[in-house]
């Protein structure tokens, strides 16, 4: 055999082995995290993270929960005092998103407070199926 061709198949050989060592992303949880955007500008939740906070469990325990068809995004809006609102947003939207889809409360919910507690000005993150944003803005809704 050739040098060159003897290079072929080890190189070959090798593209295979690296690819097959790859984890698909859909089979591994750790990975499902697609996209997170903490807001920059903007109102703050300052001392109303709280009452953002409860917004989520009241919106996570009525409006948001349920069934889902695919690209379907829900948004409620609710005061949270100081002169301030926050748009708490769930959609089935991610890249992995099947056609339809159910969020119970907890998932709804712990979604949402990652955005209400990681991000001071809010935030915007996109999982394998679900993206989930909290907004805060001054003004009332």
């Amino acid at each position: 055999m050739k040098t060159s061709t003897l290079l072929l198949v080890a190189i070959n050989f090798l593209g295979l082995a690296s690819a097959a060592s790859i984890a698909n992303p859909v089979d591994n949880p750790v990975n499902t995290l697609e996209r997170r955007a903490c807001f920059e500008s903007g109102a703050s939740f300052g001392s109303q993270e709280n009452a953002a906070l409860k917004a989520a469990r009241t919106a996570c325990n009525g409006p948001l929960k349920g069934t889902y068809q695919k690209r379907e995004t829900r948004v409620k809006c609710y005061g949270i005092g100081g002169g301030k609102h926050v748009k708490l947003t769930v959609g089935l939207t991610g890249p992995n998103a099947p056609s339809k889809k159910t969020i119970g409360a907890d998932e709804c919910y712990n979604g949402l407070i990652s955005e209400i507690v990681s991000c001071s000005k809010g935030g915007d993150t996109t999982y394998g199926n679900w993206r989930y944003r909290a907004d805060p803005n001054e003004g009332s809704c």
